[in-house]
């Protein structure tokens, strides 16, 4: 299906129309348009679309940040087709285009517990995250689970170095030590063990264990949701604090996957 699609740059009204309908029709609940995002000859703004024929199914929207950053605010992709790699399509049409205009990054926030988000991010697109925000506004549609917290992904649109990154990310994957320990409740969901803020973290590369499946813990059991969101927090800020960053999610089993967090110092970033 993939070598079917075609992934473009939209820049009539009609097309922004047709990305204003997906869009409203992937996030009904809480929906809250985001007009700019389709304005006609709105400055610094990119609009991608990806087609299956004559049919949109997936959409980015995004903007110049910084002279040489383009920030990425939303990904949408048509619920049929989420999981076929369209937004891995999607987000490299995004990083061509944005080194043909001369940025040197690409950047944007999604939820650190969506597993499935977090592969494309780091593991597929090889993004990296030395950021963590806590307590955001959602852009768009409604938050698994309060607070909201977000990790920033950047993507270097010039590097295409991709032997010399896996290696080394392999490298750390295999000498990785667990951060925290997880295991199982009564009716099977995954709960996240107690991690200590108060100690310096010396080692080159800790694994993080997140919800494989995230959105069932936060319909089944929102206090274990909310539970999830205080502990990885404490860790995201704690690690990312002291100098590591996050360059990979490694799929591991059903019910959790797990981050990969190596010391900044063992990279060029």
């Amino acid at each position: 299906m993939l070598e079917s699609v075609v992934v473009k740059q939209l820049t009539t009204e009609e097309q922004f129309e047709q990305a204003r309908a997906l869009e409203q029709e992937i996030w009904q609940q809480g929906y809250e348009p985001m007009e700019k995002a389709f304005a006609q000859g709105a400055v610094s703004a990119l609009v991608i679309g990806a087609y299956l024929e004559d049919e949109l199914i997936g959409f980015n929207y995004s903007e110049q940040q910084e002279e040489d950053v383009l920030c990425s605010h939303v990904l949408g992709i048509k619920r049929a087709y989420r999981e076929a790699g369209v937004g891995e399509l999607i987000k490299l049409k995004q990083k061509e285009l944005a080194a043909d205009l001369g940025m040197t990054r690409c950047i944007w926030l999604f939820e650190p517990l969506e597993a499935r988000t977090a592969h494309l991010n780091f593991t597929k697109l090889r993004g990296y995250s030395t950021d963590y925000f806590v307590n955001r506004k959602v852009e768009i549609g409604a938050p698994l689970v309060e607070p909201v917290d977000r990790l920033q992904v950047e993507l270097d649109v010039t590097d295409e170095d991709y032997l010399r990154w896996d290696s080394k990310v392999e490298e750390l994957q295999e000498e990785a030590t667990d951060i925290a320990e997880w295991s199982l409740n009564l009716v099977g969901l995954p709960v996240l063990g107690e991690f200590n803020t108060e100690i310096t973290y010396l080692k080159d590369a800790y694994k993080l264990p997140i919800p494989t499946y995230f959105k069932k813990i936060a319909i089944e059991s929102p206090s274990l949701a909310e539970d999830w969101r205080y502990k990885t927090r404490a860790v995201f800020s704690t690690l990312l604090g002291q100098g590591y960053v996050v360059v990979k999610l490694v799929p591991t089993n059903e019910h959790v996957s797990h981050y990969l967090l190596v010391k900044r110092s063992l990279f060029a970033l």
